[in-house]
This record gives structure tokens, C-alpha cells and sequence, in this order.
């Protein structure tokens, strides 16, 4: 039986054929390219009419602290999760927001989820402050602040997508603001307590809105597909 096998593998060498050597197991080829995928997070949808009743907030400004992007996908029927470093001080009202790649081998990744991580803080540098307005239904504005520290994560879920080695990639992962006071009222916040003129939300000022809108932010997360771009830079 030995002597057949040397037989079989001395005639595959002669005959040319692609087989390099006679192997009794296999494992899939290594992928030969990679491309970077880009993410960022932006606000959308600052503007919101609250429950039964035409009192308005009105987001002007937003800075989140990221302690991580996450990729979570399945390719070939593995699971893939792929986990990028973090990003300090981004502006989510940027028109061209700030971004951060990690890379991915070629193929075709599935079940795709993508998460902006953020984390407790114990410095100043909070995971996500926002800062607007609240008009209430007399016409009256008032400035607010949410200060959020605590441990979340704003997911989107993608669509299916190819790595092709060829091209790179940029995701962005939308806020939509107006779903983080879904299960606010206007009256909590005309009554309210005022910080210097200012309606504060923190875990210490209105802790009960406080609570309302953090079980709500994993909720807020959106995504707008995928833009290729080729490896000089330029869309396509």
C-alpha cells in the first residue's frame, strides 16, 4: 500500500497537473488581499416633536469619546469579529465626520452588525454629551444638556458585502436623535430641575429622564450602506 501511494504521487508530479505535493488533509487558501473598511458615526434627525404635544428639542450640538468600533459578520459560515481602537473627542455634527479603518480579507461577509462602542468614564471626558434646546409648548426655549457616562453600544445591522481586495470601504453608523426621548414627555421636562438656566440630564440632575433616554440609545443606531472607494482614494 505504501509503494502504491509513493506510485500515485510521483505520477500527479510527472503529468503537471496543479497538485504540488500529496497531502492527506487540507485546509482553505490563505486570502492573498485585504481591503480597509472605514466607520464613523454622525447625528441625524436633531429635531423632534415630543409625545402628544407640539414641545420641541432641538440638538445642536454633540461630541462622543468611541472606546471602539466592532465588526461582526460571518464569512464562510465562521463567525468574524474584527475590533478597531478608539476615537476621542468626535464631533457627530461634523459634515465630514472623523473615521477610523480596520482591515478585512477578501470574500463575501454576511449577518453583519456593526457597534460603536462606549465606556464608562471616571475623567471628564464623558462617552457622549449633546447640547440643544427644549422648547416647550408656551414657545419657551430653554438650553439642555445630556451628559451620558455609562457602559452602551449603538448598533447597525448591513447588508451583505464583498471585500474584494481592490477597493476600500467607508460605513457610516447614524444617530437618529429623535428617538432618544421617545418615552420623554414634555411635562418631565417642563418640570425639570435647571442647572444655571440649563435643563441637565446626567446621573445626578433628572436621573429619571436620565434613565428614560439611556435605555433608549442602543435603540437610536441607523446605517447607510457601503462606499467603495478604489485604493488611490477616489469613489467610485
Amino acid at each position: 500500500m505504501k509503494n502504491n501511494f509513493l506510485t500515485i504521487c510521483m505520477a500527479i508530479v510527472i503529468t503537471g497537473t496543479f497538485f504540488t505535493s500529496c497531502k492527506k488533509n487540507s485546509s482553505s487558501p490563505a486570502a492573498t488581499s485585504s481591503s480597509q473598511l472605514t466607520f464613523g458615526v454622525r447625528a441625524q434627525n436633531s429635531m423632534d416633536t415630543l409625545p402628544s404635544s407640539t414641545a420641541t428639542i432641538n440638538w445642536t450640538a454633540g461630541t462622543a469619546n468611541i472606546s471602539g468600533f466592532k465588526f461582526e459578520a460571518r464569512k464562510h459560515g465562521l463567525a468574524i469579529e474584527v475590533v478597531s481602537r478608539n476615537m476621542t473627542n468626535v464631533d457627530l455634527f461634523a459634515l465630514n465626520p472623523s473615521l477610523i479603518g480596520i482591515t478585512l480579507d477578501t470574500g463575501t461577509y454576511s449577518e453583519i452588525e456593526i457597534r460603536a462602542e462606549l465606556s464608562k468614564s471616571s475623567t471628564t471626558d464623558l462617552p457622549l454629551v449633546l447640547k440643544g434646546n427644549f422648547t416647550n409648548t408656551g414657545g419657551t426655549a430653554v438650553p439642555i444638556e445630556f451628559d451620558f457616562n455609562d457602559n452602551a453600544e449603538i448598533k447597525a445591522e448591513a447588508q451583505n458585502v464583498v471585500v474584494n481586495g481592490t477597493t476600500d470601504l467607508t460605513t457610516i453608523i447614524t444617530m437618529h436623535l429623535n428617538k432618544l426621548l421617545a418615552n420623554v414627555t414634555a411635562t418631565e421636562l417642563n418640570a425639570a430641575t435647571l442647572t444655571n438656566g440649563t435643563i441637565v440630564i446626567s446621573k445626578t440632575s433628572n436621573a429619571t429622564i436620565y434613565e428614560q433616554i439611556r435605555a433608549d440609545l442602543s435603540l437610536c443606531g441607523g446605517w447607510n450602506g457601503f462606499e467603495r472607494h478604489d485604493k488611490s482614494g477616489h469613489g467610485e
